[in-house]
């Protein structure tokens, strides 16, 4: 299957994780390493333990955005943001 280059495929995933840990980490200054490598590290391992929700529209982006401004569906992010942080605290990749 050849896919058109007009249409995008977004894990809307990746924003929500983003925004997450930028808020409670980064501007927190809650890292133990706050290089760009380690907080991309941080972002791939959580993303790799969140189910992801693709889309090919704003509409769908949103959608996912808004599900997500549950408290509990956010907590389960952050505590895999928690996770992955521990994990390249521990062993980063540098």
């Amino acid at each position: 299957m050849i896919f058109s280059r007009d249409l995008s495929i977004l894990n809307a995933m990746e924003p929500i994780v983003s925004n997450l840990f930028e808020d409670n980490y980064v501007k927190t200054g809650a890292l133990k390493c706050d290089c760009e490598k380690c907080q991309i590290d941080i972002i791939l391992l959580t993303l790799n333990h969140v189910a992801p929700h693709y889309t090919s529209s704003q509409t769908g982006e949103a959608y996912i955005k808004a599900l997500y401004q549950e408290p509990q569906l956010q907590s389960d992010i952050l505590r895999e943001i928690t996770n992955a942080v521990k994990v390249i605290a521990e062993r980063p990749n540098h």
